[in-house]
């Protein structure tokens, strides 16, 4: 590594093999890019491409790099969503990655994942109008073995796939909400359905941040760090933070909350 605060693309590499990624994996990628440090490009798109080329470099031609590209912004308003224009909210990086000749980006206006590589299609395409649950990516990349990759925030502050575990448990504080949304569907704007998991108003949820899962014993023998530049890089395997997650919540169903709310409207 060159230094404690600037890095190469060859650092990039070297770290993600030593937290055991490799050729013909799917790694779903989010974080704080810059929180790194210096890139030895000295810009800022070339830091994104650097670390685009480096996980390509690793993962092959087989693999396939996925990143969250939300929208939740356009929630309850009238703003057209259009899969090849709307700006992805997640960071600078996942927009590079959305704005890729061959990216795949899944079908919602609020919860879209974008996919590059082999498996684009088989992960984005063809999607139920959740953005959890049942026949979405993240189930497809639970099926498929996926690697979690946090780039420079520790990962119980990125990991999205919890809100789709809440869902397949069924957690009593949260409810399917229908949101009829203008889109773009080739030339023309239409209105459709379209579905999201939230919590119910007003009862006061306290998130523990997933602080429980990931003092799991199974997530502290399990996640890997690596140091880049200034920071660190984790990474675990999305299943096995699927089997914490569903033994916590089997346990107690409010395992994502500091303690179980006090007011419930579900209650009957």
């Amino acid at each position: 590594m060159t230094s404690r605060t600037h890095y190469t693309t060859e650092d990039i590499k070297t770290a993600l093999c030593e937290l055991g990624v490799a050729s013909g994996d799917d790694v779903y990628v989010s974080g704080n890019f810059g929180s790194l440090g210096f890139h030895e490009s000295k810009s800022k798109t070339g830091t994104l491409e650097a670390h685009h080329e480096a996980i390509r470099a690793v993962i092959g031609p087989e693999g396939t790099l996925v990143v969250p590209t939300h929208s939740f912004d356009l929630c309850n308003t009238e703003i057209v969503f259009d899969s090849k224009v709307t700006p992805s909210q997640r960071g600078p990086f996942t927009e590079f990655i959305r704005q890729m000749p061959g990216a795949v980006r899944q079908f919602h206006p609020f919860g879209s994942v974008t996919a590059l590589g082999a498996s684009a299609g088989l992960i984005c395409e063809k999607t139920t109008r959740h953005a959890y649950g049942p026949n979405t990516p993240y189930e497809r990349l639970l099926h498929r073995d996926a690697w979690s990759l946090s780039v420079g925030m520790p990962p119980q502050t990125t990991c999205s796939l919890v809100h789709h575990l809440e869902m397949t448990m069924a957690v009593p504080y949260r409810y399917t909400k229908e949101f009829l949304h203008p889109v773009k569907r080739s030339e023309e704007v239409v209105i459709e359905p379209f579905y999201l998991f939230v919590t119910y108003q007003g009862i006061e949820l306290e998130r523990d941040r997933n602080a429980k899962f990931f003092a799991h014993p199974l997530m502290v023998q399990h996640v890997r760090q690596v140091r880049i530049g200034m920071n660190q890089v984790w990474a675990y395997k999305m299943r096995v933070f699927e089997q914490v997650v569903r033994e916590c919540m089997t346990e107690d169903i409010y395992a994502w909350l500091r303690h179980p709310p006090e007011i419930r409207p579900f209650q009957k």
